[in-house]
């Protein structure tokens, strides 16, 4: 016996290993949650990047066919020239609104910067677009051009633009003809947000000019990140996610981006680290106070546990002596029921010896038959009793064991194999109880036998197929012959094997029907 000193000291060096252990593992997980906190927030901005992408790539291509459909009508009409001179333009691309969700205000403008069309209702005063750096370059050749954001003469709102040059006959610049775009999309897929500075959703130039900008007010318009990584040491990168304080903010971000091929742009979406480790830094300091709460307690169970080791030691010993005698009644209790179902077999065997032995002094084949019939019944039963006595299962049977050495032992004594008749099994590993096992035995020993007996004729082979199932709750067995079929209906029939099964089928609190598809179909259908 260990002396008390001795449990004393395993106890001290069982905690200190407990508690290091609890704030080594729970260190351990809180580093792994910090790494996958930020992973899930590297896997949202992507997905917000790549959604941003697709949201761009549909604008664009949107407003660009847009676009050609007014070019092609300027060039109908004669050119820009011809148009400035009218209301047709105007009429045209108002009407052009009523079938496209990508925006409301269209503009034509001749190659003076002044317009020629407008969408929408026109302004009090003349508008000239010749400062702008869209109109400059398609001046010098441009043939479309994504515009940076600005605060709109004419929608009075931050908007940004997409235009392409018209050209006249000769291929010389005839004017411009430009989609007002608003970042609506930003602002709803981030609107909780945009106060709080949370998510960021962006559209940049070329040169890191900002298109549209989650959150972009009118004074904003002119900032950009051009001195940025995303521009400068990731210029030749297609897409990526890295951290920075790349937003103009001033926070750090996790910031995913994705740049366009058909066009000069280049999306991102980003989320503030703080904000991706919010759920993070909450949880570590519920850690904190945990694990305080439970090294604390660790401290007082192991002032308990030195008081109480004397007791512990004589309670462990009581308890040790407690499990032998159980294991050992245990063990007596289940060589005596594997002898008493041996014993019941044995004495079922005896009595079908018997009931062969007095079937030799009648002559009346009806009555050998009766003597039989008894004797597969008291086979079926014997048959349980010698399963539990070679296998321990606590008292329940495997149903597709049974059936598997049933099956052989009835098609013997029927000659099965002489008669040409074959027998497959399909049955499930299922469990019954052995008080339930007795009845649903003999129901199914007496359908196969009337199988044997009643469906096949002399010479006649054919196949008889046993299934059982669980289905829904509850135990479906079928025993299905190919043989002459059903000549009576089981309520009519008097016979006692029907008889019996009805019984059996009562006390198993199941149902049975007989019925003529290709043969005789018995099914036994019981609670599972």
């Amino acid at each position: 016996m260990i002396p008390v000193r001795d449990m004393r000291s395993v106890l001290y060096a069982t905690a200190i290993l407990f508690a290091v252990a609890v704030i080594g593992i729970r260190g351990t997980f809180l580093w792994l949650e910090y790494r996958s906190a930020l992973h899930r927030a590297e896997a949202a901005t992507q997905d917000l990047a790549l959604l941003m992408e697709e949201y761009a790539k549909r604008t664009l291509e949107t407003s660009d066919l847009l676009l050609n459909d007014i070019i092609a009508y300027v060039r109908l009409r004669g050119g820009v020239g011809a148009l400035s001179e009218t209301t047709d333009a105007s009429q045209y691309l108002a009407g052009l609104t009523q079938r496209s969700s990508a925006s409301d205000l269209f503009l034509i403008i001749d190659k003076d910067g002044s317009t020629v069309g407008i969408s929408t209702l026109q302004p009090n005063a003349a508008v000239n677009f010749a400062d702008r750096s869209w109109f400059k370059a398609h001046r010098a050749g441009a043939e479309t051009f994504v515009g940076g954001a600005v605060f709109g003469r004419i929608a009075q709102e931050v908007i940004y633009t997409y235009s392409r040059r018209i050209p006249d006959l000769n291929g010389d610049f005839d004017g411009v003809a430009q989609i007002a775009l608003r970042p609506a999309f930003l602002q709803e897929v981030s609107r909780s947000d945009s106060n709080t500075g949370n998510v960021i959703l962006g559209m940049w130039g070329r040169d890191g000019r900002v298109i549209a900008r989650t959150g972009l007010t009118p004074n904003q318009t002119d900032s950009g990140v051009s001195h940025t990584a995303l521009f400068n040491e990731m210029e030749g990168q297609r897409s990526g996610t890295y951290r920075a304080n790349d937003m103009g903010d001033g926070i750090d971000r996790i910031i995913s981006f994705r740049r366009l091929d058909r066009w000069p742009v280049t999306v991102t979406a980003s989320v503030p680290v703080a904000t991706a480790l919010a759920a993070w830094t909450t949880g570590f300091y519920w850690s904190a106070g945990i694990t305080g709460l439970v090294l604390i307690a660790l401290c007082w169970l192991t002032w308990i546990g030195v008081r109480l080791s004397h007791q512990t030691e004589t309670t462990q010993s009581e308890l040790r002596q407690a499990n032998e005698n159980l294991g050992t009644a245990l063990s007596d209790k289940v060589m005596l029921l594997q002898e008493i179902h041996h014993r019941v077999k044995n004495n079922l065997q005896v009595t079908s010896s018997l009931l062969q032995m007095q079937a030799r002094r009648f002559p009346d084949p009806g009555v050998k038959a009766a003597f039989q019939e008894t004797q597969d019944r008291l086979r079926s039963i014997g048959l349980i009793h010698d399963i539990l006595y070679r296998k321990d299962t606590g008292g329940t049977i495997n149903l597709q064991d049974y059936l598997g050495r049933l099956i052989p032992e009835l098609s013997a004594t029927y000659g099965a194999v002489a008669r040409g008749i074959s027998v497959d099994l399909d049955a499930e590993p299922l469990m019954i109880d052995l008080d339930r096992g007795a009845p649903l035995a003999l129901a199914v020993t007496e359908a196969i036998s009337n199988a044997f007996k009643h469906a096949f004729g002399p010479g006649e082979g054919g196949r008889i197929l046993v299934s059982a199932r669980r289905i829904d709750g509850r135990i479906e067995i079928i025993v299905r012959d190919t043989g002459r079929g059903l000549s009576v209906a089981p309520e009519s029939d008097s016979s006692l094997g029907m008889k019996l099964i009805r019984s059996f089928a009562q006390q198993l609190g199941g149902r049975f029907s007989l019925t003529a598809d290709d043969g005789t179909v018995f099914p036994l259908d019981i609670p599972a």
